[in-house]
């Protein structure tokens, strides 16, 4: 019952992800980010990574609750918000280490699966290699678990912020820039950036590591100066 519940949880948040991402690709004003057709056979590529993430996903967390490895708390808002704030900021930084080790010479091959995508879709977000895909669940699973040996978390607040973050992850693929222009970007960048912001790292490879925001980037300096006049381009519907 407990792996049924799981398995439901991660495949409909996928499917719920997958869909509002296509969606974004085929609705208008269409601001697509790349103007390159895909190659043939990516989405092929792509749908076996989602297998893999998925499974050593579904795995990870249903051996973490049957073994009770996590600490929760009695249910309140304060702790359900506190969990899901302590959970964001400390993927963040969590992610960028592990992203920016994946690039080093000696483990760039456990992250090519995910590279392949050179013009990204909906279904990159989650296409990752096996190795990657065991590195994610030090985020998902092993922060919470450490965040619990000092003090008990929500559940409610663990499940809404992986919540957040896979369908954020899948949506946050799609060639296409849904984010209209808003004053002082920069500053916003630093907890929630752009779309193009990540679209620059694939087709780059160096550079902007970080997990949907520039926060991390900016202060290890591996930020490039030049997306947001990238992004300007591409809502006035230039690819």
């Amino acid at each position: 019952p407990l792996l049924a519940r799981v398995t439901g949880f991660f495949l409909g948040l996928t499917v719920v992800g997958l869909a509002l991402g296509f969606a974004l690709e085929r609705a208008p004003p269409h601001r697509r980010i790349w103007r390159d057709p895909l190659p043939p056979g990516q989405y092929r590529h792509e749908a076996i990574g989602n297998g893999v993430f998925l499974a050593v996903t579904i795995t990870t967390f249903t051996a973490a609750l049957a073994l009770d490895l996590v600490r929760f708390g009695a249910p309140s808002w304060p702790r359900h918000l506190i969990t899901f704030g302590a959970l964001f900021l400390g993927f963040q930084a969590y992610y960028y280490g592990l992203h920016r080790a994946l690039h080093h010479p000696a483990l760039v091959r456990f992250h090519r699966w995910h590279h392949a995508s050179r013009i990204t879709t909906p279904l990159s977000g989650q296409s990752t290699s096996l190795v990657e895909a065991v590195g994610w669940m030090g985020g998902y699973v092993g922060l919470p678990l450490a965040y619990s040996l000092v003090v008990p978390i929500s559940a409610e607040g663990w499940a809404a912020y992986v919540a957040y973050n896979v369908v954020g992850n899948i949506v946050g693929h799609a060639n296409v820039e849904p984010i209209s222009p808003a004053p002082a970007l920069r500053a916003r960048s630093t907890l929630a950036t752009v779309f193009t912001y990540h679209a620059l790292h694939h087709l780059r490879w160096t550079g902007h590591y970080g997990f949907a925001s520039a926060g991390m980037d900016r202060l290890f300096g591996s930020e490039w100066s030049d997306w947001p006049a990238l992004y300007a381009r591409v809502v006035r519907a230039s690819p």
